[in-house]
């Protein structure tokens, strides 16, 4: 019967569409009469087991959106109801495909328990079979493409699988509508997408509380581990709670992209938390409300969020739109083998021990460093006795193989490793950063911007590093603008050329000696306001292995060398103001002010002895033991940093103008060869 009326629909003309698109609504078969004939062949349509002609298609849009799925279908079932009594000839359709209606209804609902896999249909009533889902025990496997299919109950032992033929069903998709799920698999992964043509799409329905939960010891069909594990693309989306436990290794794990659009998600992994290989997105680029985006993650052996594609040119991308983001990893916080974007969010990363962890001794109580953590701190998942830093541990808060590119967000990273690292540029346009780190709070392989340009308003970048090994590392760097406020315990800003090197410096927990091999690197000193407190002993605040170049901004250089360039190299200065003393960071407890045209530029606190070492104009004057009446605080990331802006200054003495005379200007002790390493 639904193949005669299949061809009967196909073979309508254009004329037919003419006069039927303005017939009734739901004569899906154009036999001048609604029936059950007609949903029958509406079914067989949306499951692409028959085509329609334009005027069947026009007739099957019962609500009349532009679009024909299951909404109208059932639409259509109601007016059937709804009608006049039925013809003898209607009747005895309805009995002759009541039981092929039966065995072929989508189901749009799956209910687990301990025993078995209900099905539902969109009307709410239990159904045997279904055309889209294959029910075994308590497996439910989707085969079809599906708009919407509802998942509730609870099952200790259940498999949900999606596995649709990319053949028959190219860029097609399957969205699962999690409704209250508590699903649990010891044997497998819980959840498990085999085959989609597009992406498979988990959406949360808001005010639920779901929960995935794996075993510790099992292989999945991928012969890998995973408490939800995609073969192909995945997104997660919605406004309710997905709480998902990798006990056996990962927690997510997608093959191909995976994108978390929204919703409160909660990963706990023995591994890595997060792992997409092509990519990891979160929050659509196309929102801009991201309030119901909520990832946190926790690891006790792996990574947080990570995507591991190298093969690949342009795979292996993390990028992070906006949210509320907290990782909480044993290893990396967040990792990418390529490019790393952030353009915006709320990001809180712990790894390991945090800044707090040391090579050797004990690591000070790892009180969590900073404070707002989210309750991470308290020496993360490591006993706070025992401080041998596993072998080949990696523990960044921000890595990336590729370019880090830094446009809007606010960070908090508490690392035991550098706190921002890349192998290939780094580019830090925006946000704000509150960095503790137990190596370098900033390196850079090869070149670090701060700030796009020197036109960038200075509050646009905002950097606090309140503790670190070195402050800002790269071959090159140029510090275009912003506001940096660096407490390092060696240098403050080192440019040396090559990359990461082993060396064995007692204090550094990570025996980098100074980070990178000697060789030329370039320092541009282009604007911004920048203090640097380096610690006492032979460490400078501002150290190039090449050329260091001043050109503009306001600059603290605190360090026994202020400021030092490589041996047969110059320090050029065409603008900027610099303060230079060499007192360390171990006193400070001076205020300081640039001063212009009787207005505050910036005033801070730092050590004593200082001299105004290089000028930009006559209009500008430094003052130290000053007071600051007015004006507005520029460091919004720790009240105990303050850096006031235009403000008026009363008391103190002018800073002595050096211009590089005396032991306290430019060069310190001399150009050292190798930058002081």
């Amino acid at each position: 019967m639904s193949c005669v009326l299949a061809a009967a629909a196909c073979a309508a003309s254009k004329e037919d569409f003419k006069t039927y698109a303005s017939s009734e609504s739901g004569d899906i078969n154009l036999d001048s009469s609604l029936s059950i004939a007609d949903a029958v062949l509406l079914q067989k349509y949306i499951l692409n087991e028959t085509t329609l002609s334009s005027a069947a298609y026009a007739n099957a849009d019962m609500n009349s959106d532009g679009k024909v799925n299951i909404v109208d279908l059932a639409l259509l079932k109601e007016k059937i109801s709804g009608s006049e009594t039925p013809t003898e000839t209607t009747e005895a359709t309805e009995t002759e495909t009541s039981s092929e209606s039966d065995s072929e209804n989508d189901a749009a609902e799956l209910v687990y328990s301990d025993s078995a896999v209900v099905m539902k249909n969109a009307n709410g009533d239990e159904i045997k079979t279904a055309s889209n889902v294959v029910v075994d025990g308590t497996k439910a496997t989707i085969t079809k493409p599906s708009d919407e299919i509802k998942v509730s109950g609870k099952c200790s032992s259940g498999q949900l699988v999606i596995d649709v033929d990319k053949t028959t069903y190219a860029d097609r998709k399957v969205t699962l509508v999690l409704n209250g799920l508590e699903l649990s698999n010891e044997n497998d992964s819980p959840i498990y997408v085999a085959a989609i043509g597009d992406e498979a799409v988990l959406s949360i329905k808001k005010g639920t509380e779901n929960v995935i939960s794996d075993g510790t010891d099992y292989t999945n069909a991928d012969e890998s581990q995973g408490a939800i594990y995609a073969c192909d693309d995945l997104k997660i989306k919605g406004k309710g709670t997905l709480t998902v436990n990798g006990n056996a290794n990962d927690g997510i794990v997608c093959k191909n992209d995976i994108k978390i659009w929204n919703g409160n998600i909660i990963v706990n992994a023995a591994d890595d938390g997060i792992r997409g290989k092509d990519s990891v997105k979160i929050g659509d680029p196309d929102d801009t409300d991201f309030s119901n985006l909520n990832v946190t993650v926790k690891t006790t052996g792996g990574d947080g969020i990570k995507s591991t594609n190298e093969k690949e040119e342009g795979e292996g991308t993390v990028t992070i739109n906006g949210g509320t983001i907290n990782i909480n990893a044993f290893s990396d916080g967040i990792q990418a083998v390529s490019d790393l974007t952030v353009n915006g969010g709320d990001i809180t990363v712990y790894t390991y021990q945090g800044s707090e962890y040391t090579a050797s001794g004990s690591s000070s109580g790892n009180t969590g460093g900073f404070g707002g953590f989210g309750g991470f701190g308290g020496g993360g998942m490591q006993d706070g006795n025992s401080n041998k830093m596993p072998d080949d541990l990696s523990a960044k808060g921000l890595k990336s193989d590729g370019t880090i590119n830094l446009n809007a967000g606010t960070f908090n990273i508490d690392s035991s490793d550098d706190s921002i690292h890349a192998t290939g540029d780094i580019k830090i346009y925006g946000g704000k950063y509150k960095l503790g780190s137990a190596d370098d709070a900033i390196h850079s392989d090869a070149t670090l911007d701060v700030a796009k340009d020197t036109s960038v308003d200075y509050s646009e970048v905002e950097i606090y590093v309140y503790k670190c090994y070195e402050g800002l590392e790269a071959v090159t760097i140029n510090q275009n603008s912003g506001i940096v406020n660096v407490i390092s315990g060696d240098d403050g800003y080192n440019a040396a050329g090559g990359t990461d090197s082993s060396g064995n410096n007692s204090g550094n927990p990570w025996q980098q000696g100074g980070g990178m091999e000697s060789s030329t690197g370039t320092m541009n000193l282009n604007g911004g306001i920048v203090i640097v407190q380096a610690a006492n002993g032979d460490h400078d605040a501002f150290d190039s292995n090449g050329e260091l170049n001043i050109t503009g901004g306001y600059y603290c250089a605190n360090g026994q060398d202020p400021l030092d360039c490589g041996d047969g190299y110059s320090i050029n200065h065409t603008g900027g103001n610099v303060i230079t003393m060499t007192s360390g960071n171990t006193n400070l407890s001076t205020t300081y002010a640039f001063v212009k045209d009787g207005k505050v530029v910036a005033s801070f606190v730092s050590g004593q002895v200082g001299s105004f070492a290089y000028q930009d104009d006559s209009s500008v004057t430094a003052y130290s033991g000053c007071t600051i009446t007015g004006g507005t605080n520029l460091s919004t990331l720790d009240e105990t940093q303050l850096i006031y802006t235009d403000g008026t200054v009363s008391g103190g003495t002018e800073v002595t103008k050096t211009n590089g005379s005396s032991s306290g200007g430019p060069g310190g002790s001399g150009n050292r060869p190798g930058g002081g390493f």
